[in-house]
């Protein structure tokens, strides 16, 4: 992969290419089928030979073909059975059928004995206002009713991805901004926020591909010309350990009751020990306090979300019941980070 912020792609190999009668028996006529030659130069810089790739939208083992060609090993999800039917003839005709598993669910869904861990995710994501005509299943965000529906559900995807993926592994997602009618819906940065709260960014390429024309077939329109890469590793972020503290000190000052506990309040004790990615506070429940003390940082410059949603003002509490905790984030001018995690229920 070049150092280039993006990737040009000029055409499909044929022996690479999805078979015309396996895409025929796909219920979208395999029209969401990515290119083997997308996710290969990603393979090869985001892994090494007998790592593990996961794909928790595998469709149509595209990405699993990827990593089986580079000699990785290869697992996947998808939710319709008859994809997984065509995943396994798919590979079983390049002799690759063996290093890779295929589970029939939601990735979400499984248990963690059901999910090795791996080093890399690499996917495309399904796309909001499809028409999708395959079985149905309560999982299948293809049929998601609606826009928030649908980022909810790649929200609970990502955080099972975060827990499977091993430390410093990357997660990859290949996502478009998408039309619906007169309507743009910027699903490409919607994921990055989403993709942000479990991850640190580490860089984006945009993939630049010859223009085939809209499919009339689908509502949701996207333009193949581009598409990002967008480019996330599993990792801690390193905060400004100054600034924090003496952030926390204003906190007291200005009449907030809190206890700092984890990692944070560890370091204070031994400078020397474990370097914190946050600083841990526990506060009372009580909405109107809560919503005082997030004002407060709003008006300190913090950002304030839970599970990577903004938090509106006035809080209205009873909304992020069982979420346990909000976090606030500031990004200084020269780049220092400031992070707490708020918890505000036992």
């Amino acid at each position: 992969m070049t150092s280039h912020s993006w990737l040009m792609l000029d055409h499909e190999a044929p022996r690479y290419r999805l078979p015309d009668e396996l895409r025929a028996r796909d219920p979208m006529g395999g029209r969401d089928c990515g290119w083997v030659e997308q996710m290969l130069p990603f393979v090869r810089r985001f892994s090494r030979p007998g790592d593990t790739v996961f794909d928790p939208f595998a469709g149509f083992g595209t990405t699993l073909l990827a990593a089986r060609l580079e000699d990785r090993l290869a697992s996947g999800c998808e939710i319709d059975a008859s994809r997984i039917d065509l995943i396994r003839e798919r590979l079983a005709r390049h002799g690759l059928a063996h290093g890779t598993t295929l589970l029939h669910a939601s990735c979400d869904a499984l248990e963690d004995s059901a999910l090795p861990p791996f080093d890399l995710c690499l996917t495309s994501v399904p796309y909001f206002g499809c028409r999708w005509t395959g079985a149905q299943a309560a999982s299948q965000l293809y049929q998601s009713q609606n826009y928030a529906q649908h980022l909810d559900g790649l929200r609970n995807v990502f955080h099972r991805v975060r827990t499977g993926l091993r430390d410093g592994g990357a997660c990859i997602a290949m996502v478009e901004n998408i039309r619906l009618g007169e309507r743009v819906l910027p699903l490409a940065f919607d994921l990055a926020r989403i993709l942000g709260s479990l991850f640190a960014m580490e860089e984006e390429r945009v993939l630049v591909y010859p223009h085939e024309g809209h499919d009339s077939e689908s509502d949701a329109h996207t333009d193949r010309r581009h598409e990002y890469a967008l480019v996330f590793r599993k990792r801690r972020e390193r905060i400004d350990l100054q600034t924090t503290a003496a952030l926390l000190d204003a906190l007291r000052a200005d009449g907030h009751a809190f206890t700092l506990f984890g990692s944070f309040s560890r370091w204070q004790q031994d400078p020397q020990g474990t370097v914190p990615a946050d600083a841990d506070i526990r506060v009372d429940g009580d909405p109107e306090r809560l919503d005082a003390l997030l004002r407060w940082l709003r008006e300190h410059g913090f950002s304030v979300t839970n599970w990577g949603d903004p938090v509106a003002a006035p809080l209205h509490l009873d909304t992020y019941r069982g979420r346990h905790y909000f976090r606030a984030d500031r990004v200084d001018a020269n780049g220092a980070l400031i992070r707490l995690d708020i918890c505000y229920e036992q």
